[in-house]
């Protein structure tokens, strides 16, 4: 299990770090500059508050944490459609990306009504 859970730890990472990978091939477009920024900043946050939430205290503060990654890789799922949506060039790397994060998403989708399901009982 803890195999699973540190594989998906490195999978938001890598998330992160593609993002920013990505985001830098229209450094030269400044029309997408702000879409660009939102952009990076979401995924860099569902990463950094996944490794958070495996962290927590108490199932109260896991479901907190869980539920800001959910927004936040809900929000870079909606900025990446959009940046799939103007691009010219890097389209193709836009839309791996939001492959991803369209599967992070169903992923802790799970995960929290999981959690939700826990805390009730």
């Amino acid at each position: 299990m803890r195999d699973g859970i540190d594989q998906l730890e490195a999978r938001t990472r890598q998330f992160a770090i593609d993002v920013i990978r990505l985001v830098r091939k229209f450094d030269q477009q400044p029309a997408l500059w702000d879409l660009c920024r939102q952009l990076s900043r979401a995924a860099s946050s569902v990463a950094v508050n996944h490794r958070t939430m495996r962290r927590a205290r108490s199932l109260k503060e896991f479901a907190a944490k869980l539920q800001i990654v959910n927004e936040e890789v809900d929000e870079a799922a909606s900025w990446l459609s959009l940046l799939v949506e103007v691009a010219n060039d890097g389209r193709e790397g836009a839309e791996g990306a939001l492959k991803e994060a369209q599967e992070l998403r169903a992923i802790f989708a799970r995960a929290r009504a999981t959690t939700r399901k826990k805390m009730k009982q």
